[in-house]
C-alpha cells in the first residue's frame, strides 16, 4: 500500500497552506516546516505528558525505589559494611534500568509524529535540492529544515511549558515527588 493513498485530500490541503501562504519558495518552506514542526511537537509533547500522567504512580514510585537504595548502598559503604553495600548498590542498580528505560519510553513517545511528517513531506518535497553544503557534494533537504524547525521550537517550548495549563500541572507533580523525595546522598 502506498503512503499517499493513506494521506486524505483534506489533510494533505490543511498541511500544504502554510508552505503556499508566502510568495518567496524558500520562506514559504521555512514557514510550513515551521508549523508541521509545532503541530509535530504539541502532538508528541501531549503524548508523552498524558503517558507520564496515566503512569505516574508507577515511574515516581520507581524513581523512589532508586533513591531509597542507593542512599542505603551510601550508608552501607559509610559504615563500612561491604556485604549490604554490594546488595544495596545492585538493588540500585537494577531500579536505575527500569527506571530509565521507563523514562526512555516515555520520552521517546513524543516523537511518534516526525516520522509521519517527514514521510508527508517526502510525497510533496523529494528530489529538490533546497541548499548546497559548500565545499561538499552534498545538500539539505527537507529533512533539514523540518528538524531545524523542531529543535528550535522544543527548545522554545521547553523554556515555556510550565506558564502552560496541562504541562504545568504535569511539571508541579514531578516538581512536588522530588521536593517529597529528598536528595541522594553523596559518597
Amino acid at each position: 500500500m502506498d503512503f499517499t493513498s493513506l494521506v486524505p485530500p483534506w489533510l494533505d490541503a490543511l498541511l500544504i497552506a502554510p508552505f503556499r501562504w508566502p510568495a518567496e519558495p524558500h520562506a514559504g518552506l521555512w514557514l510550513g516546516a515551521g508549523c508541521l514542526a509545532g503541530l509535530c511537537l504539541l502532538l508528541g509533547e501531549l503524548t508523552s505528558s498524558l503517558l507520564f500522567w496515566l503512569q505516574r504512580r508507577r515511574l515516581l514510585a520507581m524513581q523512589d525505589n532508586l533513591l531509597h537504595y542507593h542512599n542505603l548502598s551510601v550508608d552501607a559503604l559509610h559504615a563500612g559494611d561491604k556485604t549490604a553495600y554490594l546488595a544495596a548498590n545492585k538493588l540500585a542498580h537494577e531500579d536505575f534500568g527500569r527506571n530509565f528505560f521507563a523514562q526512555a519510553a516515555v520520552g521517546m513517545s513524543g516523537l511518534w509524529p516526525l516520522p509521519f511528517a517527514l514521510a508527508w513531506m517526502s510525497l510533496r518535497f523529494e528530489g529538490i535540492t533546497l541548499y548546497h553544503i559548500p565545499g561538499t557534494d552534498m545538500h539539505a533537504s527537507y529533512v533539514f529544515v523540518l528538524l531545524s524547525c523542531y529543535l528550535l521550537l522544543h527548545l522554545i517550548f521547553a523554556r515555556c511549558r510550565k506558564h502552560l495549563p496541562f504541562f504545568s500541572y504535569i511539571e508541579g507533580i514531578k516538581r512536588q515527588a522530588r521536593e517529597r523525595r529528598g536528595t541522594a546522598r553523596h559518597f
